[in-house]
């Protein structure tokens, strides 16, 4: 009588490990749908010339970002997860300043789009840590304006392409919410523009810490 029982309670045992596994997995996986709010601190080194003098200027400066992203993530064995997003977020990210003489130079950063990979693995039934990157553009606006007028007044916004890189560690809730705490940096190398004979060269990077919150479906 004892050995049916015990067979039984085995078998229950070893198919129950399997269901609660899959459960674990499945809190991190399917579409999601996310809000995302945090620091943005960016480098944007400046020169102007109007092909006789050149003046330069480097702005560090602290904002906040904020957006949304969308994207999708699968189980690729018992504990690896992996996925894509694609995102848009703003910044009030701005530095203003004396360039030469009795002048201002503003640089800012706008909007940007995102789109990448995610690699991450679980960490018990809740918890996952992951690594992501791709692709970035972000809108900069330069805008120069000479006081003396020795120099004409300049406003360029140019889309710049770059590569961003991070990782994080998210945790999920009940009813498929989850959030998530990452660092991204981002570089974007080196764009210039010209307008009306003079050329802005931008050198922008960017240091970031975000939370996340979403819900999966």
């Amino acid at each position: 009588m004892k050995l049916p029982m015990l067979i039984a309670v085995l078998a229950t045992s070893f198919t129950a490990v399997p269901a609660m596994a899959q459960d674990g997995a499945s809190v991190f996986t399917g579409p999601r749908v996310e809000g995302r709010v945090g620091y943005d601190n960016a480098t944007i080194r400046a020169s102007v010339t109007d092909g006789v003098d050149r003046f330069s200027r480097s702005a560090v400066r602290s904002g906040a970002v904020y957006g949304g992203e969308l994207g999708y993530d699968a189980a690729a064995g018992a504990n690896v997860l992996i996925g894509g997003y694609a995102g848009l977020e703003g910044a009030t990210t701005e530095e203003c300043g004396e360039l030469y003489g009795v002048d201002e130079l503003c640089l800012s950063a706008g909007r940007s789009i995102t789109a990448g990979a995610r690699i991450g693995t679980r960490l018990g039934n809740r918890f996952a840590v992951y690594g992501k990157g791709g692709y970035s553009n972000t809108r900069v606006t330069l805008d120069y304006q000479d006081y003396e007028f020795i120099i004409p007044d300049y406003r360029e916004s140019t889309n710049v392409d770059g590569f961003h890189l991070g990782a994080g560690v998210e945790g999920a809730l009940p009813g498929g919410i989850y959030g998530r705490l990452e660092y991204v940096y981002t570089g974007y190398g080196e764009v210039s523009a010209t307008a009306d004979d003079i050329t802005a060269t931008l050198k922008p990077h960017r240091h970031q810490v975000v939370y996340g919150m979403g819900i999966r479906f």
